[in-house]
């Protein structure tokens, strides 16, 4: 394995890693497995700091409050961190970027405001198949920890952030940008910038390679180097019919749950398609696929009432989804950290529902506040403080055999670490006795 084009990206370099979270630690361990004694200087805050100055040797651990970034030849960057404003006169860079840079020729590179990692997980199950493939990113693995299988020839499944593809200049062969809703605000300030982050996945491609688009992202679609086979037009699915230009499969069995599920299982399908995969390797392989934990997951029937945890949902047009996508709703527990999103969609849905839906943590009690404003207040609609309180709720509101679902619509970071405790939790309140 010829790691040289690798070695001339750090050598000689005055580097520093900028943060120590799951990419920080992965770029670590491959500039030291390149060079096992160079110095390197890691910038954190908190624990990461504190795991840096235990876990890493020939390594200066600076707080990122305390650290000069005018004094390095090159920073890696983690993707949750917001660039200075001028960044552009830095040498910022970041996994994500130099990983396409290598193998953008190899690599799926699949982004959206939702359905992004059940559609990488789909991509990277179909492709396993009948190639050495690697599924990286939010869903897998940092992607320099795949590095060895990459120079070996594999392919890569890979759930792209817009905080990774924020500044990138190098797109993956095949693009996906699934779809776009209002998120991340309080990083990126506008709607645009999030849009345009995300565009990066399809925007520095080359001739020969493939976009494949949301059919509505109408500000982007006239600026791809290839022209986009559109998602809602081109690409989509009739309950389990999946539809792709020229060919049509029917999906008896998959454990799938959701129309919008099915459309991320047709884009799968397409890109499959492009690799060659026969119609009988992809049925295969759906009869096969373990839908991801905490995104519209059925945990079973306990004491009565059947739980969804859709934990995943952080935006009000993943809650309309998964109650459309569930038969015999009871309750919904909707609520979480408030990050300045509009919930007007999601209000004007659940007024005219007939769903019992309990209100938590601050965006919760935001959603109950501006439908009263807005005259949308109705029977069926409560409040409460926290996860707990709603659940002990949902257990008196919810009939038996039918359904109480967590769709938060709101991220979880202010109470919880993320989304998969969250959904871990409900799973244990659910599970105590009443």
């Amino acid at each position: 394995m010829n790691m040289n084009s690798w070695k001339k990206e750090f050598e000689n370099k005055n580097i520093l890693i900028w943060g120590y979270g799951m990419e920080g630690r992965s770029t670590y361990r491959f500039i030291r497995s390149l060079f096992p004694d160079m110095p390197v200087t890691i910038a954190d805050g908190g624990k990461g700091l504190a795991r840096a100055e235990e876990e890493t040797i020939h390594s200066v651990c600076l707080s990122d409050k305390a650290v000069d970034l005018s004094q390095f030849d090159l920073i890696m960057k983690a993707p949750g961190i917001v660039c200075p404003e001028n960044w552009k006169e830095l040498p910022i860079t970041n996994e994500a970027q130099l990983f396409l840079k290598h193998y953008g020729d190899r690599t799926i590179g699949i982004t959206g405001t939702k359905g992004k990692s059940t559609t990488t997980s789909l991509v990277y199950h179909l492709l396993s198949q009948k190639y050495e493939t690697v599924l990286v990113g939010n869903i897998g693995k940092a992607c320099f920890d795949e590095i060895e299988k990459m120079e070996n020839g594999a392919l890569a499944a890979f759930e792209i952030s817009c905080h990774q593809l924020e500044h990138s200049p190098y797109s993956p062969h095949v693009g996906v940008y699934l779809n776009l809703y209002e998120e991340h605000l309080d990083h990126y300030g506008s709607f645009q910038a999030y849009g345009d982050a995300k565009f990066n996945v399809v925007k520095n491609q080359k001739a020969g390679d493939v976009a494949i688009m949301w059919e509505h992202l109408d500000q982007y679609l006239n600026k791809t180097v290839n022209k986009p086979v559109l998602i809602g037009k081109d690409i989509y699915a009739e309950g389990r019919t999946l539809h792709i230009p020229g060919k049509v499969l029917k999906v008896e069995d998959c454990k799938l749950i959701g129309a919008h599920n099915y459309q991320n299982l047709a884009v799968a399908w397409y890109v499959a398609d492009l690799y060659g995969l026969s119609e009988e390797e992809v049925l295969k392989a759906c009869a096969s696929f373990q839908p991801l934990h905490h995104r519209l997951e059925n945990l079973g029937n306990i004491d009565g009432i059947t739980y969804v945890n859709d934990s995943i949902s952080t935006i009000g047009q993943a809650c309309i989804q998964a109650l459309k996508s569930i038969d015999h709703v009871d309750t919904v527990l909707v609520g979480g950290m408030d990050r300045g999103i509009s919930y007007t969609e999601l209000e004007d849905y659940l007024a005219k529902s007939s769903v019992q839906v309990i209100f938590m943590y601050a965006t919760g009690h935001r959603i109950l506040e501006e439908m009263k404003q807005r005259g949308l207040l109705r029977e069926g609609l409560y409040e409460v403080e926290d996860l707990k309180e709603a659940v002990v709720l949902a257990k008196k509101l919810t009939a038996p055999g039918h359904t109480c679902l967590l769709s938060p619509a709101a991220s979880s970071y202010d109470h919880f670490k993320n989304f998969e405790e969250r959904g871990t939790i409900f799973e244990q309140l659910a599970r105590e006795k009443a």
